[in-house]
C-alpha cells in the first residue's frame, strides 16, 4: 500500500501521457480528458442537475447537496425551485471564457458547483486570489462563510476548506480546453484582468492545491462525473502533476511510477489482519491518508481514506 499520490483509476487511463514532458504533457493530458459526453445544462433526460445532486451530496446525507461558498448543506431534488433552491455555479466564470450555456464548455460538470443563489451573484465573476484582511467578510444565514470579496478590484477570496478543490478545477479548465473545434482557449495567467479568456492567478491556486490536498470528496466526486460525464480531472487523481503543467518540473518528464517509488522509501508499514479474512479486514495505517492496495497481478482492488490506526474494512469493498 502506498500513500497518494498514486495511481488513478483506471491505471491506463493516462498511459499516453506516461513520460512525455513540456508542451507535449499538455497535449497528451487534453487529448485524454477532451473525450466525453457533452451533458446538457437542463433537460428532462440526464443534465448537469442529475450529475451534481450525485457528485456534491452530502456526505451525512445523500438527498441534500453542499453548497460550495455556504459550506452548507441543502435538499438537492429541489434544484433552482424558483430561487429557493440552489443553483449551479460555474468556477471558470463563463463571462471570463466566452462560453454560454450550450451543450459543451458550458455544462463540463468538473467546473460546476451547486451555489446558493446570492453568493453565487456575489462573486459574480470576481477572479480568485488571497485578500487577507482586506476586502469584506461574506455572510451566510447571518454567519461568516471564510470567504471575502473585492468587487472593485474584481477577486474572490473562497474559504479555505475548498480552496485546493477550486484551484484543480481552474487548472483542468485551463487543460482541458485548448481553442479546438470551436471550443475557447481558456488560460491560466498569473496576472489578474489580463483580459480574454484567461483567469488568475496561477502562484496563488498552485499555493491552494498543495495547503488544501485531495481528500475523499474530491475523489469521490471525480469518480461520479467520469461515471456520468466520462472523462477525469488529472490534478485530482495525480496532484504532482501540477508540477509538471504549471510548477517548478515544467519540462521534466512525468513518471507516475516514479511518484509511486518516492513514497515507498517513506517505508511506511501497513499491516492487515487477518489473514485469511471473510467479511472484514483491518488495516493499521501508520499516518493518515489515501492508500492502495493492489493484487499481485497488478489489478487495484481498494483504494480508501485512512486514519492513523485501526480502521476497518469490509471485504465487500475489494475488487475480485
Amino acid at each position: 500500500a502506498f500513500a497518494t499520490p498514486a495511481f488513478a483509476q483506471p491505471l491506463t487511463y493516462y498511459q499516453d501521457a506516461w513520460g512525455e514532458d513540456g508542451d507535449d504533457l499538455r497535449e497528451a493530458l487534453h487529448d485524454i480528458i477532451k473525450v466525453h459526453t457533452k451533458l446538457p445544462y437542463s433537460s428532462s433526460s440526464t443534465d448537469t442537475w442529475d450529475v451534481l445532486k450525485v457528485s456534491d451530496a452530502d456526505t451525512a446525507n445523500a438527498v441534500n447537496v453542499q453548497l460550495i461558498y455556504a459550506g452548507v448543506a441543502v435538499n438537492g431534488p429541489q434544484e433552482y425551485n424558483n430561487g429557493n433552491g440552489w443553483n449551479r455555479e460555474h468556477v471558470w466564470p463563463r463571462s471570463l471564457g466566452g462560453f454560454t450555456t450550450s451543450a459543451g464548455v458550458g455544462t463540463d460538470v468538473h467546473n460546476l458547483k451547486p451555489a446558493d443563489g446570492p453568493l453565487n451573484s456575489l462573486r459574480s465573476n470576481h477572479e480568485y486570489d488571497e485578500l487577507g484582511t482586506g476586502g469584506s467578510a461574506v455572510n451566510y444565514g447571518g454567519s461568516a462563510t471564510g470567504n471575502r470579496v473585492n468587487a472593485s478590484a474584481g477577486i474572490f477570496e473562497p474559504r479555505d476548506a475548498v480552496k485546493g478543490d477550486l484551484a484543480r478545477i481552474i487548472m483542468y479548465m485551463d487543460v482541458r480546453y485548448e481553442g479546438s473545434g470551436g471550443e475557447p482557449d481558456l488560460v491560466l495567467r498569473e496576472a489578474l484582468n489580463s483580459g480574454g479568456t484567461t483567469f488568475a492567478v496561477m502562484s496563488t491556486l498552485i499555493q491552494w492545491h498543495f495547503e488544501d490536498t485531495v481528500d475523499a470528496f474530491d475523489m469521490r466526486r471525480n469518480d461520479v462525473i467520469d461515471s456520468m460525464q466520462g472523462n477525469r480531472n488529472p490534478f485530482i487523481d495525480h496532484p504532482e502533476l501540477v508540477h509538471y503543467v504549471f510548477g517548478d518540473s515544467v519540462g521534466v518528464a512525468w513518471n507516475p511510477f516514479m511518484n509511486v517509488e518516492d513514497e515507498a522509501q517513506k517505508e511506511l508499514t501497513f499491516e492487515l489482519f487477518p489473514n485469511p479474512a471473510s467479511g472484514l479486514i483491518q488495516v493499521l495505517a501508520p499516518e493518515a491518508g489515501t492508500a492502495e492496495l493492489y493484487t499481485t497481478q497488478g489489478q487495484l482492488a481498494m483504494r480508501k481514506v485512512l486514519v492513523q490506526g485501526l480502521n476497518p474494512v469490509s471485504t465487500e469493498h475489494l475488487a475480485p
